[in-house]
């Protein structure tokens, strides 16, 4: 393989001025560039490759159409735009459905296993750039595939009808998928060994595909990192109210047979304006899958995918799922730091609870019976303020992730292999630091840091204190992307693992800390409170009355310790890790 160099230094993360030799696959040429691993390695990568036409006008708000060919070579030596977001400083486009592919060998004596990530960001931010270098993953002996799906409106929009039927964004990865089976073993990738891994809103991805008739045969593995579908009550079929409330807001009718017609007639960023006003109040996410009526189309999910996981109707691959130990209690400092807010919690827990938490009544539990089994358990004070950060953050996690991640891996383990963890370890890459220079917890996100390069360096060196767990992630995930099983005693940084497949008798899981330690009933005691709250429905995400209740606005001039802790939560909102 020989590439001219042109200028230009190799960093970790970044790319330099190589361009590489060009790589024929059937829609045309493509000509790549040059980065390194940690360790030294050539990557080879090819980036801004279109898998889909333009979603722009006829196109917004339906299915994706694949790529024409095209004559010419298609220069890959650049990331290409975020698909459509709120995000200041970053270049982003309706013109986004593309993705990366890294690879350290075009030409190898056997095909490589192939690794998917799919970003986070609560269906509203994110893009296939930030956080998904493959400076520390392509160490090992795999391949990454990174993507770009649409956000937020332009992803998700439902009104029912054949003018947006929803889940585009799950569509973009979807033919985003089929385009990897078609294209990968020109780069060196095996189609048949592809495993598909998400953080948050791209584990809720993950195990939507899972649970997705389109992408049957596309995937062979799943990875999940704090996010599942398994929401306690489901999928809406539609989001027409979140439509009408956009319609409204830009001065178009709210009819349904002229509503969409209407939004196609505005720029990108008027509807990017109007779309997500407020969506951190309580962590709410305003744009969501639904399950889609039967109007001719191929559609996504076609029931609830509880029910389809439920009764094992879902593409039965091995699964390895997990959350991490304090995911989300950043909401809380926030929350707690507020004096309006805390008074609100205290004098009207039962509305703060079921919304914040996404539950109501519904005939069978009244919200006051609701907040009252909450309340009982997780916060048995007669006053709530800073010293019950630690329940009230429990409280976040297992509402927003940790319970329905529980439920996926326990209704997917009845039909076949799941790996279940925790991630426990605590290191200089942690997202949540206190004092600044002090990692607090094992924070949502956590775990991806010691697997996927950020964007910017420093890197893990091999002699840093946190290298250990670099090797041991990057290599628990070669391991399952070849085999579908993360252990390998014959690996001396993995000889010591021990991780049970999770079945319903006796609970194992992998407590991931500075050790490996196989563990039995991963909160059990706390998510069967969900359990008996299962016949409750959860309310809509982008409920109004949900925003600026819980996070007011920050008092960056308290003296408390919470207080001391809105820097880190600032920059936590700002990357918008849901």
């Amino acid at each position: 393989m020989k590439c001219n160099i042109l200028s230009g230094l190799i960093i970790l993360g970044y790319i330099s001025s190589i361009r590489c030799k060009i790589v024929q696959i059937e829609d045309g040429k493509l000509e790549g560039t040059l980065m390194k691993t940690r360790k030294g390695f050539d990557v080879y990568a090819f980036l801004k490759i279109p898998f889909a036409e333009p979603p722009v006008g006829k196109l917004r708000f339906q299915p994706p159409v694949p790529k024409k060919k095209w004559n010419e070579i298609l220069n890959a030596t650049e990331f290409g735009p975020a698909c459509m977001q709120n995000a200041n400083g970053l270049t982003v486009s309706e013109d986004c459905l593309h993705l990366n592919v890294f690879t350290k060998d075009l030409d190898p004596a056997e095909l490589k296993p192939v690794i998917v990530y799919i970003h986070y960001g609560a269906f509203v931010t994110g893009s296939s750039v930030f956080g998904c270098h493959p400076g520390y993953l392509l160490d090992r002996d795999v391949m990454l595939v990174t993507i770009n799906y649409r956000l937020g409106p332009f992803g998700f929009l439902a009104t029912g009808t054949k003018d947006a039927y929803g889940n585009m964004g799950l569509k973009d990865q979807s033919l985003a998928l089929k385009w990897i089976k078609k294209n990968i073993d020109k780069f060196g990738g095996d189609p048949d060994q592809v495993t598909i891994t998400g953080l948050s809103a791209g584990g809720f991805s993950v195990t939507s595909h899972i649970a997705s008739e389109m992408s049957k045969g596309l995937f062979k593995r799943a990875i999940a990192l704090s996010g599942a579908i398994t929401w306690q009550t489901g999928l809406d079929r539609n989001n027409i109210d979140k439509a009408k409330q956009m319609a409204l807001r830009l001065n178009c009718p709210i009819n349904l047979n002229v509503l969409v017609k209407c939004l196609k007639t505005k720029s990108a960023i008027e509807i990017v304006q109007v779309s997500v006003d407020g969506y951190f109040g309580c962590l709410s996410m305003p744009w969501v899958p639904v399950v889609e009526p039967d109007l001719g189309q191929e559609r996504f999910f076609t029931d609830d995918p509880n029910k389809l996981l439920k009764t094992g109707k879902f593409n039965r691959v091995p699964v390895m799922i997990g959350v991490t130990a304090d995911d989300f209690i950043s909401p809380v400092a926030s929350l707690l730091n507020n004096e309006e807010s805390l008074d609100l919690l205290n004098n009207n827990f039962s509305e703060i609870a079921s919304k914040c938490f996404f539950f109501k009544g519904n005939g069978i539990r009244t919200t006051e019976e609701i907040a009252k089994i909450f309340k009982n358990h997780y916060l048995p004070y007669d006053k709530i303020d800073q010293t019950a950060f630690n329940s009230l953050s429990q409280l976040s996690a297992d509402g927003i992730i940790g319970y329905a991640v529980h439920r996926f891996a326990h209704y997917a383990a009845q039909f076949t292999d799941v790996y279940y963890y925790k991630f426990t370890y605590m290191g200089e890459r942690s997202n949540f630091h206190y004092p600044r220079n002090k990692p607090y917890v094992a924070h949502h996100g956590d775990d991806i840091n010691y697997i996927l390069s950020s964007n910017y360096p420093p890197a893990i060196k091999e002699s840093d204190p946190d290298n250990f767990m670099v090797e041991r992630l990057t290599r628990i995930w070669e391991q399952f992307a070849k085999y579908g099983n993360p252990n390998n005693k014959t690996d001396e940084v993995l000889a010591d693992l021990n991780w049970p497949k999770l079945d319903t008798v006796d609970e194992y899981f992998l407590d991931n800390g500075k050790n490996m330690v196989e563990k039995r009933g991963l909160y059990l005691e706390r998510y069967h409170v969900w359990d008996d709250l299962e016949n409750t429905s959860r309310i809509s995400y982008f409920d109004n009355s949900n925003v600026k209740i819980i996070f007011g606005v920050i008092d960056k001039k308290s003296d408390s310790e919470i207080g001391n802790l809105t820097n880190v939560i600032d920059n936590f909102l700002k990357e918008s890790l849901s």
